[in-house]
């Protein structure tokens, strides 16, 4: 069977979902005493396209706990979807 048509959602464009996983983040993060602001989220994350797990590592928070926190964050971030 030949694919008639592909569907894919840049974020924001079917559905707006970038305030849950901000959200998701920003309550992981805190639990380990780093306060990631809207700026700040926009800055790591959409203008310079990288992960602001990238930042708590730069914070000294270790893999195995960012690790831990990534999990969390996608599990949070499923529920508030």
């Amino acid at each position: 069977m030949a694919v008639k048509a592909l569907l894919w959602d840049n974020d924001g464009v079917l559905v707006d979902t970038e305030e849950l996983y901000f959200r998701a983040t920003r309550d992981v993060l805190s639990e380990v005493g780093i306060d990631l602001s809207r700026d700040l989220f926009i800055k790591i994350s959409l203008k310079q396209g990288r992960s602001a797990f990238d930042f708590a590592a730069e914070q000294g928070i270790s893999q195995e706990a960012i690790n831990r926190l990534r999990d969390d964050r996608n599990k949070r971030y499923s529920e508030l979807l």
